[in-house]
């Protein structure tokens, strides 16, 4: 008797999209590649570094083509679980933007560094510091280090004055700890800004008071190398000011919804790459549809919804787990159970981790098959 396994049942390279089986995670190989090049090309004329976060798709491939585009600029991660992932499958510069905390993690983190070439993680109080030079000193390796400032995002990091300073200097004082610099996030800048004058406005404050937390740590003796900033909403407009040295953005080779809305004079739906492609599976009234795509395949943490690739004249408007209610009374067509609909993603890093293969497509055929290796290691 014949066996087979869903992974034989599963993408092949080459197949027409159109024969694949549905809801499939998508992503338009082209539109990711172009999104990459605009931000590549604004690194460069601005002379900062592109570090790109992986947290959004998280997979090795996509993380080397990334630092391949840019030059070597490395990547961020926001789990120690995504740094074993892609130093096991060969990237060799990780910044980890997040806090090492417990002994476990502490010990794979050492052992972690002594197999790269370079790897750092994120303080921000006197007992991270204090727990991160125990285990250097402990495994003999040395750490670097990045001091996090809270500029009004108001989640983690320290305030902008003094106690910035004195955390700065007691990692350069810790004997087997090194200070690279500081993470200045400042993603408070998207939920105020509506227009492209405001992003620009509030991403320079912010970067001006990046530059005191610097010009004060500097004052105090200690050098600082490193000011990372910027998501892919704000990285190319606070990568405009002169105290940057390092962008790290993660969604943009992809784009949402939410990016699609928070910034239309700058994302189209062209620039989105990451769709998924859904079947009609019951058309119960008139001006009214289900699709197999719910919230077990959108990702729905935030208020957004899915919306639709290439037309615009019927919406997505419901979701349970495994179904999709789209709105077809303004539609010019009508539907038939069996038909194809494509939707840009509302929140990729969320919707990505729900899946295990991101399918990548040019020409309306399967050109990639990406898995993805660091879904679910949230430790």
């Amino acid at each position: 008797m014949s066996t087979w396994t869903t992974d034989e049942m599963g993408p092949t390279l080459y197949q027409p999209v159109e024969d694949l089986e549905t809801p499939a995670l998508l992503v338009d190989i082209d539109a990711m590649t172009s999104n990459i090049e605009a931000y590549v090309a604004f690194a460069d004329e601005h002379d900062v570094s592109l570090r790109s976060h992986v947290k959004t798709h998280k997979n090795a491939e996509l993380a080397a083509l990334e630092d391949e585009m840019t030059d070597g600029g490395g990547i961020c991660c926001q789990t120690l679980g995504e740094v074993e992932t892609m130093a096991r499958n060969g990237i060799d510069d990780i910044y980890l933007s997040y806090q090492v905390i417990g002994d476990r993690k502490l010990d794979r983190f050492c052992w972690l560094s002594q197999k790269v070439d370079k790897l750092a993680t994120t303080v921000d109080s006197v007992a991270t510091i204090e727990m991160l030079q125990d285990a250097a000193s402990d495994h003999e390796t040395t750490i670097n280090v990045i001091l996090e400032i809270d500029l009004g995002l108001h989640r983690t990091g320290v305030s902008p004055d003094s106690e910035a300073v004195a955390l700065a200097k007691r990692v350069d004082e810790a004997a087997d700890l090194e200070f690279d610099g500081i993470l200045a996030y400042e993603a408070q800048v998207k939920s105020k800004a509506e227009t492209e004058a405001e992003y620009d406005e509030l991403c320079w404050e912010a970067m001006e008071l990046a530059r005191g937390v610097v010009e004060d740590i500097e004052v105090a003796g200690v050098p600082v190398d490193e000011v990372k900033v910027g998501g892919t909403a704000t990285s190319r407009y606070s990568g405009k000011h002169p105290v940057v040295t390092e962008i790290n953005p993660g969604m943009y080779p992809f784009n949402d919804v939410g990016e699609l809305k928070r910034r239309p004079w700058e994302v189209s739906k062209d620039d989105c790459a990451a769709t998924v492609v859904t079947t009609v599976v019951s058309v119960p009234e008139e001006d009214r549809l289900v699709v197999d795509g719910g919230s077990k395949t959108f990702s729905l943490d935030t208020p957004e919804m899915p919306v639709p690739k290439n037309r615009d004249d019927i919406e997505y408007v419901n979701a349970s787990e495994e179904h999709g209610w789209i709105d077809t009374s303004d539609a010019e067509e009508s539907f038939a159970v069996g038909d194809r609909l494509e939707f840009i993603v509302p929140h990729v890093c969320t919707t990505i981790n729900l899946h295990d293969l991101i399918i990548g497509v040019r020409a309306d055929r399967v050109e990639e098959l990406w898995e993805v290796q660091a879904r679910g290691k949230v430790r």
